[in-house]
């Protein structure tokens, strides 16, 4: 069993936690504000590029939760829920990003793969010797979110 997979059974109560957090900070959000490639008078396309906006949101708080983990202070847990977390939201943003928005989100999809690559195989063992790794992955997924925090603002203005 990979990390990925391991760590998807630990991030479900992560998940729900941060979803409302998240939900809860953003209060309400004005639809037509949002701007996509489709027909913009569309309730669909408004809808569709509000629902990418908020997804990618979401994945931006999941990254920056993963990118505060200090891997030997936090421990094991801590690392395997955030990455759960952060694949989850991955998952969900990549499947409703706006085109405008995919470089960056694509961006992020690389370095978090570095991140999983260097956390591949990762025990309590050997969490001393993997950490140097890690922690040169997750600075790297801190760059693709700060790309991906420019890009949010001019895209999607309210979030």
């Amino acid at each position: 069993m990979g990390p990925a997979q391991r760590s998807r059974r630990f991030g479900s109560a992560l998940l729900a936690v941060v979803a409302g957090v998240f939900l809860a900070s953003c209060g309400s959000s004005d639809p037509s504000d949002t701007t996509t490639t489709a027909d913009s008078s569309s309730p669909f396309a408004t809808a569709t590029a509000a629902a990418g906006c908020t997804d990618v949101a979401a994945l931006k708080s999941a990254v920056q939760t993963l990118t505060d983990i200090e891997p030997l202070q936090d421990g094991l847990n801590a690392l395997e829920a955030a990455l759960a977390d952060t694949n989850t939201a991955l998952d969900t943003a990549v499947a409703s990003v706006s085109a405008e928005l995919q470089p960056a989100v694509g961006q992020l999809e690389t370095a978090f793969a570095a991140v999983q690559t260097a956390a591949d195989g990762l025990t309590t063992d050997n969490l001393k010797e993997k950490a140097p790794g890690i922690v040169t992955a997750l600075r790297g997924l801190e760059t693709a979110l700060t790309s991906l925090t420019a890009t949010l603002s001019q895209e999607c203005p309210e979030s």
